[in-house]
């Protein structure tokens, strides 16, 4: 059942990262919606929380060119064609940070914005990290450190951490590791 009638769709950009559409709807009120945007991301994203054995959490420092910004973030990014969801992880972790991650754990999935946008992310907790390279991805990251959970805490609340999946996949982490303390 369809809740809500699409009467038309528009295709008002498309990228191999994008679609940009126009839909007209008719909602179960009789209402029509003219004008309804919506984004279309054809990659699912992944977010990793790698946590070492003292509980600190590895984070990167990269540039944001929208914002133009250098601050505090997870490693994450796009989950390829056909890649499963755990090797894009591990593959992000170790582009981003150099690390590996003995074992990987879902932490949680949401959407950033359901109402107008599609895209999905995925957050897995990596532990058991090793050092595998010591070069990292510096186009965009320019800098990686772990930092313990009481700096997390304050870089949340000092906004030095103010992505959207990082806010998301650090409370998360945060929370559950309170609830297993």
């Amino acid at each position: 059942m369809t809740y809500w009638k699409q009467l038309s769709r528009k295709v008002l950009y498309k990228s191999d990262w994008l679609t940009v559409t126009l839909d007209k709807l008719e909602l179960p009120n009789g209402r029509i919606i003219d004008n309804f945007e919506l984004m279309h991301y054809p990659h699912t994203a992944v977010g990793i929380v790698p946590v070492n054995a003292k509980d600190e959490i590895l984070l990167v420092r990269a540039y944001r060119y929208l914002q133009e910004t250098f601050l505090w973030e997870i490693p994450g990014g796009v989950v390829e064609p056909d890649e499963p969801i755990m090797e894009a992880c591990r593959r992000e972790l170790e582009e981003e940070t150099g690390y590996t991650s003995g074992l990987l754990t879902p932490l949680t999935t949401f959407y950033p914005h359901k109402a107008t946008c599609d895209q999905k992310f995925h957050i897995y907790l990596a532990e058991d990290l090793s050092k595998a390279e010591d070069e990292f991805q510096k186009e965009e990251v320019t800098e990686v450190g772990f930092h313990s959970l009481d700096n997390i805490r304050k870089m949340i609340d000092t906004g030095e951490i103010d992505d959207g999946m990082s806010l998301v996949a650090l409370q998360r982490f945060l929370l559950r590791h309170k609830n297993h303390s």
